[in-house]
């Protein structure tokens, strides 16, 4: 029997989101970077960048700053949501020596050891190419990711995600969006097992469509869907019920997204006689610059999570993803000052002990038929918590069950 898009959440574990919005750019990291140089592909889940979400030491003893285990210990998170993931490569250099480049294994393996799940998300970076006449190109990226993640899904993966805020990239076209779920249609149809195929989610910005925040966007989706009829081999209308997330960023105070998902959604959906998707926030909380201060911020953070609760919505709110693990000084003005933590003294964790440098490698092409890795090095260092960490601490980090059976607040 094929499940339901909601059903589905819950066989991947993923209908109970405590989850983190997570791009752990180092200190300088610069959204301006050349090709070939080591942020050019702005993926740091893959096997360069250990040491900022590992514990293990590299070969020169700098120790991984581990913010994996510190969100799943201190924080409660349970589902890592990704922005860039590049395709791996394998290969053997010049001397017959396999090259294992932007390979993820590593942060699945981390992962899936903590109990977490994860998105896998197809980037802006497919939108441009298929906005771009690219389709051939866009194609092989969609198959090397999904290739990598298994047609008999890897244990810590919870869900694809197709684009972020694909409404505000390239045109904006949803026709792009359903070019990669007919991709994705088309390689699970080499695995017919229904138990293998992940939900997909769609991520629309929380901006006004259709006389509603977010989920008018997701409408385009639909109505583009129904147009084709068939979305690779399955029926399209099927193919909503049974695989499709709405996911959206709201920036709002709880007390308006508590009545978006109780009323506004719901209804929106009914009205225009579209099956309710699960839903779920990817990019939950607020700036400091939006809120006046960093006390707000927390007391603001708060509020969004208690509104945000997993049940919610008719039964089709899966959770959200806090905005974001840490300030980014590469931003502009409010961007800037979202985030859990920044980059400073930190005595709360202790990893590492002292901020230092990792060596890693990026991929470099040789005109004469292979890849190689160039040496590099990039920064580990300490992050501190804000004030509105200690909310997400308060709101999802719990204790084991209390004598009454329910669950306690950790201090």
């Amino acid at each position: 029997m094929v499940m339901t898009a909601l059903q589905r959440c819950r066989y991947f574990g993923v209908d109970n989101i405590q989850g983190m919005a997570y791009h752990p750019g180092p200190s300088n990291y610069s959204k301006s970077v050349a090709p070939d140089t080591l942020y050019a592909w702005s993926d740091f889940y893959n096997n360069m960048f250990t040491q900022l979400w590992s514990t293990e030491p590299n070969e020169n003893g700098v120790q991984g700053r581990g913010d994996l285990l510190r969100f799943k210990e201190q924080l409660g998170i349970n589902f890592i949501h990704g922005y860039d993931w590049s395709q791996p490569i394998v290969q053997k250099d010049a001397h017959g020596n396999e090259v294992k480049l932007l390979v993820h294994e590593p942060f699945l393996k981390a992962c899936n050891g903590l109990g977490m799940k994860m998105t896998i998300p197809i980037s802006n970076y497919t939108l441009q190419l298929l906005a771009g006449g690219n389709r051939p190109i866009a194609e092989e990226n969609v198959r090397a990711i999904l290739k990598e993640v298994g047609s008999d899904p890897h244990p810590a993966v919870g869900m694809i995600k197709v684009f972020n805020e694909y409404e505000l990239s390239y045109g904006g076209n949803p026709k792009y969006v359903v070019d990669v779920l007919e991709m994705i249609a088309d390689f699970d149809a080499y695995t017919p097992v229904d138990e293998c195929h992940l939900p997909i989610m769609v991520c629309t910005s929380f901006g006004m469509k259709d006389g509603i925040e977010g989920a008018g966007y997701m409408r385009d989706v639909y109505d583009e869907m129904m147009r084709r009829g068939n979305i690779g081999p399955t029926n399209a209308a099927a193919f909503w019920r049974n695989r499709m997330v709405f996911a959206t960023n709201p920036q709002n105070p709880g007390s308006d997204i508590k009545q978006y998902l109780e009323n506004r959604l719901p209804i929106y959906w009914k009205k225009n006689r579209i099956p309710s998707p699960p839903v779920m926030f990817t990019e939950l909380g607020s700036s400091i610059k939006q809120t006046g201060s960093e006390e707000n911020q927390a007391k603001w953070m708060s509020e969004q999570i208690a509104a945000s609760k997993p049940g919610s919505s008719e039964g089709n709110m899966l959770g959200a993803c806090v905005f974001l693990n840490e300030e980014r000084p590469w931003e502009d003005d409010a961007e800037e000052t979202f985030g859990v933590m920044r980059f400073g003294p930190d005595t709360g964790w202790g990893r590492p002990s002292t901020n230092g440098k990792a060596t890693t490698k990026y991929p470099m092409w040789d005109n004469r038929g292979w890849w190689w890795g160039k040496p590099a090095e990039y920064p580990v260092e300490q992050q501190a918590p804000k004030l509105n960490y200690s909310s997400v601490a308060k709101a999802w980090k719990r204790t084991a069950d209390a004598p009454d059976g329910t669950m306690e607040d950790a201090d």
